[in-house]
């Protein structure tokens, strides 16, 4: 039986950030934001993630985990300075 595939109605630009959440992970469970670095192949693109220890960590992580960023509390806001 073939599946179809649905195409994704939000996709990563390549170095913007997104929000990745991912079930199998204590650290990214709730979701955190993550810098898009390239695309690899096999559905899945190279991100640049902070890690427990604050360091810069890069992963491979499946496209279908990453949404668009949610709005943040200062959105639409203008400062002046």
């Amino acid at each position: 039986m073939l599946r179809c595939r649905t195409s994704l109605a939000w996709k990563p630009t390549i170095g913007g950030l997104a929000h990745y959440a991912s079930r199998h992970s204590g650290l990214t469970r709730e979701g955190c934001p993550v810098r898009v670095l390239a695309e690899a192949s096999g559905a899945r693109m190279y991100v640049e993630i902070i890690g427990h220890a604050g360091a810069l960590v890069r992963v491979t992580v499946k496209a279908s985990n990453l949404h668009p960023m949610p709005p943040s509390l200062f959105d639409g806001t203008e400062f002046s300075m």
